[in-house]
């Protein structure tokens, strides 16, 4: 197989948990890192006006959003393992925690760290309470070894990179449930291998995370 597969990204982004699901994968890809400030290739505005990234490039399809992109991933590549069968009951699960990543964990993280007040009873901004939010995410990895229970999915790779990410920089509580299963998800190569190409250490150095 060719390189077919094309990344834009950027470095210490958003492109994590694709580069995590390319490697998890084994699939042969190339990078196209963006600088910020610099002229966007035009093969990427073509598909992407404003140059957003992550932007995969699979031959004739072309998409942005991490999760979209795991999606697609793990349905072209990995169907019945790291993306569950359409027909398996398993699908359900699999597929609300991809969108709750960047849907739900990752506004919620961001909104309570800033001065704006949500609306009264959480109406109209679309998830609950931060505390809620860490109490789900808590049961959801207690007492298994990954969200959907002993088997490793595409699900992991996104939700888990934005717990992990938010572990690091000290955004989320690190409830004991949580904290074990970042540590389930570091111990496997291919996180370790997207974690060294999305923050190389010759350009980050040693980077040590928040204190708990």
């Amino acid at each position: 197989m060719s390189e077919r597969i094309l990344l834009y990204r950027r470095l210490a982004s958003r492109a994590f948990p694709v580069l995590w699901i390319l490697e998890e994968l084994g699939l042969p890809y190339r990078t196209e890192v963006l600088k910020r400030g610099a002229t966007y290739p035009p093969e990427l505005l073509a598909f992407s006006p404003n140059g957003f990234s992550p932007a995969l490039v699979d031959g004739e399809t072309k998409l942005t959003e991490a999760p979209a992109i795991c999606l697609y991933l793990a349905d072209r590549y990995a169907p019945g393992t790291l993306a569950p069968a359409i027909d398996d009951p398993a699908r359900g699960p699999y597929l609300r925690w991809m969108v709750y990543s960047t849907a739900v964990l990752e506004p919620a993280r961001e909104l309570q760290l800033t001065t704006v007040t949500p609306t009264r009873n959480d109406y109209g901004v679309g998830w609950p309470k931060f505390e809620r939010i860490v109490d789900e995410l808590s049961r959801a990895v207690d007492g298994r070894e990954w969200l959907l229970g002993d088997r490793f999915t595409a699900a992991d790779v996104m939700l888990g990179s934005v717990i992990s990410i938010s572990l690091f920089c000290g955004t989320i509580p690190r409830e004991p449930a949580l904290v074990a299963y970042d540590e389930r998800l570091s111990a496997r190569p291919a996180m370790r291998r997207a974690q060294a190409l999305n923050w190389p250490p010759e350009v980050f150095g040693a980077i040590e995370p928040a204190d708990g």
